[in-house]
C-alpha cells in the first residue's frame, strides 16, 4: 500500500509585514530626517542671512565639495555628497538644485534668480507605463558660465566653459563653449567673446 505524499512545502514563507507600531516608528524617523534636511538645505542654505563661510561649512559637513562661498542663497534637495561647487560661485535668490545625481558647478559661474537644476527623471516601460521610481542623470556646469533667471537645466545637461544661457531657456543637452544660448530647447544664437566677462554678482 502506497501512502499519499504528505510533503506540503510550498516554497519560502512570505516575509512578515512590520507591525503598526514598527511602521509608525519608521515613518516618524523618515519624516524627522526629511524635516531636518528641509530646514538645513532649503531654509538655511537658501537664506541670504546666512554668511558665506557658514554656508560653506554646512555644505562640507554634509559631504558636499564647496569652494569659497558660494554667494547668494539656494535650496538643495537630494544628496549633498553629489554636489560640487567651485570658487567664487554666485547663486541668486530662489535657485533650486536637485542632487539625485552628481551636480558640478564650475568656478566663477553665476546662476540667476529661480534657476532650476534637475537631475531626476522617470523611465517609460516598453508598454508605455510610467515607472514611479526616479532615475538620476548628472548635470555639469563649467567655469565662467552665466545662467539667466528662471532657466531650467535638465538631467544629463552639460554646459561647457564660457557660456551664457538666456533667461527662461531650457537646457537639455550639451552646450559648447564660448556661446550664447536661448530658447526651448536652448540653441546657440551667437558666439560669446572673451571680452564679455561673467561676474559672480550677476543676476
Amino acid at each position: 500500500m502506497t501512502l499519499p505524499d504528505t510533503d506540503t512545502d510550498t516554497g519560502p514563507a512570505a516575509p512578515r509585514r512590520p507591525s503598526p507600531g514598527r511602521r509608525f516608528a519608521r515613518d516618524l524617523r523618515e519624516d524627522a530626517t526629511s524635516a531636518v534636511e528641509h530646514i538645513v538645505f532649503s531654509r538655511l542654505l537658501g537664506s541670504v542671512l546666512v554668511p558665506r563661510t557658514a554656508r560653506r561649512l554646512l555644505l562640507r559637513a554634509a559631504g558636499a565639495r564647496a569652494g569659497s562661498g558660494p554667494g547668494g542663497g539656494f535650496r538643495l534637495v537630494g544628496r549633498p555628497g553629489d554636489l560640487t561647487i567651485g570658487t567664487s560661485v554666485y547663486m541668486n535668490r530662489g535657485v533650486f538644485v536637485e542632487a539625485v545625481a552628481p551636480v558640478s558647478i564650475g568656478s566663477d559661474s553665476a546662476l540667476g534668480m529661480e534657476v532650476m537644476i534637475v537631475t531626476s527623471h522617470h523611465e517609460l516601460s516598453p508598454t508605455g507605463a510610467w515607472d514611479s521610481r526616479a532615475s538620476g542623470r548628472p548635470v555639469t556646469i563649467g567655469e565662467r558660465v552665466w545662467v539667466g533667471a528662471r532657466a531650467v537645466i535638465l538631467p544629463g545637461a552639460v554646459i561647457e566653459d564660457d557660456v551664457v544661457v538666456a533667461a527662461g531657456a531650457v537646457v537639455t543637452g550639451r552646450l559648447s563653449s564660448h556661446g550664447v544660448y536661448a530658447g526651448v530647447p536652448a540653441r546657440r544664437i551667437r558666439d560669446h567673446s572673451a571680452s564679455e566677462t561673467v561676474r559672480p554678482s550677476a543676476s
